[in-house]
């Protein structure tokens, strides 16, 4: 290996940037990432400690142990990430600063209880009301506690004692700042770019698998292949999950310049942004995943055999077309522009080859169906045109999405109205008021005299209060116990840390330097993440912050003190929590799916809505948006409707895992049902993509109409109008009410299981509260008219299949060549618009069926919450 590629491996470990050809299993495993975050930690914890113990500034501050202790906390593990942590907290840190001076400044609250009481409540009110999230509002009252804490038990104090809290508090930031930019940095732009290459092989392999499966001749053999896939999906979808929370972090990063920094050799071909990476991903992961649902059901029968002996080698030629550009966009080797547009111009042929050989299979088999009396399966026709449909799909996705890099229109934000402005934020509104309660109760181990003294004072228990307090019970009980279980783990090693140095500050640091280590490489692991953080940082406190005390207590006092604080304030705050305003995550998730259903009925409607403009020029009413103007803001138009739903899915998997920790059973009949709300959040992601593929053909159909001269009025001469434009017309509308139906009903199912007290303080709804006999067997008649729609549709496309090809027989007979007037021979506009509304017949069937598990899920979740028929011995 040559100097200059050790030196370029080097650079590409260093900061976290690799291509295929250097992704070494020991360069860049997630072995490698976690040694790195670790050591980050470790570097910003010696110069925090060290400039706090060892420099002029520990003559300043009597705190100095928060300097090493917020420098550690901050540090994340990306570089936006610990930018943007720092943000957030410096929001909150900063007016409450000002405001607890000004208390300080005019005497309001020193050395006086009642006053510094109501002081402090008024604070954690709007400190509360302000930062809407618990995990924004937690550093702010903490500030609070500690200041509190200091005016009310200690004689004298500066007058800037406050500001030199906030110093601690700003320095420990910036080490973790300054060391996360330095030391083995990790950026969010970077880190994403290199998902999207790992997905973009992995989606590579996935589709190859996935068209071997397709290719094969018996059903066996395809399952076989499908083996494959699923391994390779999940792997996909690990790597895929961080990259919308990543997106976020991005915003405090330069992005565009770290970009042409570490892309320069390929910027000029490749200059999608991250979020055009992100959606390029996701658009093709959901077309592999439609093609994966059509091979599961594919009819291995003659019709199939007959076609892929003639799709085969045009199948395979696509794929290689496509490895060869994900070969150049994953690698970092130099290639020309004139280069790549000829790989993306090969996969463009390769695509119409395969149209045109599509095309001319389905005139034989027509040719030899009329010939021989035979009756062609219109479910044969739907499935196989719904995969080459993807086909066509993934192919455009990149010549459009690569080569022209379209902008995307933003679409406005919509302007809050003045109602809404001056409605008052009820929930809001109790949630700090809860804070308020709880942080004044917490208060009194701080400011009663005789608490104060059993408790040394008692300001970690007030900690424990304000660190431990969540969005829901089930989010606060969550907390609770990661942070009980890191208190224990810490400070048994704090103890062990004083019975081994003592108060030599430089060994003090060697000891606690390997107990970093080991949490450190823990703490990426989402469910083990406040767990570490907690068992680092207290040996922290507990070694650190006795040190300026001496021997005053034995060092097992201070660490089993802090155990007995920490237990005191979980338990009072896991009472407060529960008769204090309690939300339970289960109330939130059942809020959250009724906003799900609702955006999923608007996504219905949408479609219908979209489909009579296009098809028969109907501008309605409700219609959002107007067809007739350019198709990026019908795109962005979809674009957003997916992104709520898929928003809203992400929060329904963290309210399940909360509602999991709470004790629901003593108003649920039989529990909360984890496994079947996770299954019916499985199912809402199968909607979502359904949703994707009907959009995509509406888009296609969009795009084929308004971009040559064909146009769906000329379309509609051909004897196919009757049969697959307006009968589907009909039958999507009757589809979308009924859909509408059920989604509507769904959700009244959900509020009515919700608490009254939820729903009263929440929607100021107070209704029926039970569930009747009527309710299950109006639900079972929607689920069977869904039933029926599927075969009412299948029957009336093979009705039009009948028609079609007894029009066919006539024109035949009247001596006309069948390549005269099948309209996907004449014009390939028209053919890809037919093969749009076969794939979005083949869609609305699939939607119909995840409806119907959706809501066989529903049904059964219901029938566990609301009956004791399945109640347990």
């Amino acid at each position: 290996m040559s100097l200059s590629s050790v030196f370029q491996t080097f650079l590409h470990f260093y900061f976290n940037y690799h291509y295929v050809e250097s992704a070494s299993s020991y360069i860049h495993s997630t072995f490698a990432r976690r040694v790195q975050f670790t050591l980050r930690i470790v570097i910003s914890f010696l110069v925090g400690g060290f400039l706090a113990y060892k420099s002029p500034l520990s003559d300043q501050t009597s705190q100095g142990f928060l300097i090493p202790l917020i420098s550690v906390m901050s540090l994340q593990e990306t570089f936006g990430l610990t930018v943007a942590a720092c943000f957030q907290m410096l929001l909150g840190l900063i007016p409450s600063t000002i405001f607890l001076f000004i208390v300080q400044k005019i005497g309001l609250g020193y050395h006086d209880y009642l006053a510094a009481e109501l002081i402090l409540l008024v604070s954690s009110f709007f400190i509360a009301f302000i930062c809407s999230q618990s995990q924004t509002r937690k550093i702010p009252l903490v500030l609070c506690a500690i200041f509190f804490a200091t005016i009310v038990n200690q004689r004298s104090i500066p007058s800037t004692f406050i500001f030199q809290l906030l110093e601690t508090f700003v320095i420990g930031m910036a080490i973790a700042v300054l060391v996360s930019l330095t030391i083995f940095p990790v950026f969010a732009t970077i880190d994403i770019e290199n998902r999207v290459n790992y997905c973009l092989l992995n989606l590579q392999e996935m589709q190859k698998s996935i068209t071997k499966a397709f290719l094969h001749q018996d059903k066996i053999s395809a399952q076989i292949s499908l083996t494959r896939t699923s391994t390779i999906e999940e792997i996909i979808l690990t790597a895929i999950g961080p990259i919308r929370m990543k997106l976020v972090e991005t915003r405090f990063e330069p992005s565009r310049f770290l970009q042409r920094i570490f892309n320069r050799r390929r910027r000029q071909i490749i200059n999608l942004t991250i979020q055009e990476q992100d959606d390029l991903i996701m658009a093709w992961f959901l077309h592999v995943r439609s093609m994966e649902l059509m091979v599961k059901q594919c009819r291995f029968n003659e019709y199939h055999r007959d076609l892929i002996q003639e799709l085969e080698a045009k199948l395979q030629h696509i794929c290689l077309c496509q490895s060869v550009i994900i070969s150049t966009m994953t690698t970092s080797s130099s290639i020309t522009k004139d280069e790549f547009f000829h790989q993306v111009s090969d996969l463009e042929r390769a695509g119409e080859a395969l149209r045109a050989t599509y095309s001319e299979a389905r005139l034989r088999r027509l040719e030899d169906a009329l010939e021989s009396a035979a009756i062609i399966q219109s479910e044969d026709y739907l499935s196989h045109s719904f995969f080459l449909f993807q086909f066509d799909s993934i192919i455009r996705l990149f010549t459009r999405i690569i080569t022209t890099n379209v902008k995307k229109s933003v679409p406005a934000k919509k302007k809050q109205s003045l109602k809404d402005r001056l409605t008052p934020k009820w929930s809001r509104l109790f949630s700090a008021t809860k804070c308020m309660i709880i942080v004044g109760i917490g208060s009194i181990f701080v400011m009663v005299s005789p608490l104060a003294t059993a408790f040394e004072n008692g300001q970690w228990i007030f900690v424990a209060i304000c660190m431990t307090q969540g969005d829901s019970v089930g989010g606060a009980f969550t907390t609770m116990k990661m942070r009980l279980l890191g208190t224990l783990l810490g400070a048994m090693w704090a103890y062990v840390t004083y019975l081994a140095v003592h108060d030599d500050v430089y060994q003090t640091f060697g000891m606690l330097v390997p107990w970093i280590l080991v949490f450190g490489y823990i703490r990426p692991l989402p469910k083990l993440n406040y767990t570490a953080t907690v068992a680092m940082i207290t040996p922290i406190l507990i070694t650190l912050g006795r040190i300026p005390y001496g021997n005053t207590l034995p060092a097992g006092n201070y660490a089993l003190l802090r155990i007995e604080e920490n237990l005191v304030g979980i338990g009072v705050a896991a009472v407060l929590t529960l008769i204090i305003f309690p939300v339970f995550a289960i109330d939130l998730l059942k809020d959250n799916i009724q906003s799900t259903f609702q955006a999923c009925r608007d996504n219905i409607n949408s479609i219908r809505l979209i489909y009579d403009q296009l098809f028969y020029n109907k501008h309605l009413n409700e219609m959002s948006i107007d067809i007739e103007k350019e198709e990026q803001n019908i795109q962005s138009f979809f674009d957003v409707q997916r992104s709520h739903i898929s928003q809203l899915i992400t929060i329904q998997r963290n309210l399940i895992e909360h509602a999991s920790s709470e004790p629901s059973f003593w108003w649920v009949n039989n529990n909360c049902s984890i496994k079947r709300y996770k299954t019916l959040v499985q199912q809402e992601i199968d909607m979502f993509q359904i949703f994707y593929c009907i959009d995509t053909a509406l888009m296609r159909i969009h795009e084929c109409s308004t971009n040559n001269d064909v146009h769906i009025e000329n379309i509609q001469i051909y004897p196919i109008n009757d049969d697959f434009f307006s009968n589907f017309h009909t039958e999507l509308t009757t589809l979308s009410d009924r859909l509408s139906e059920c989604l509507n009903l769904w959700s009244s199912y959900f509020a009515l299981t919700q608490r009254r007290s939820h729903r009263f303080l929440h929607h100021f709804i107070c209704s029926k509260t039970k569930l009747v006999e009527n309710d299950l067997l109006k639900h079972e008649q929607k689920l069977v008219e869904l039933h029926e729609a599927i075969y009412r549709l299948q029957s009336q496309h093979q009705d039009a299949v009948h028609k079609i090809m007894e029009h066919y027989l006539d024109r035949l007979t009247q001596g006309d060549a069948l390549s005269t007037f099948v309209p996907y021979m004449n014009n390939n506009e028209t053919d890809s618009i037919l093969n749009a509304i076969s794939a979005m017949y083949f869609s609305t069937t699939e939607l119909i069926r995840v409806a119907l598990a959706l809501g066989t899920s529903i049904h059964s979740i219901f029938e566990l919450e609301t009956t004791n028929r399945y109640a347990f011995y």
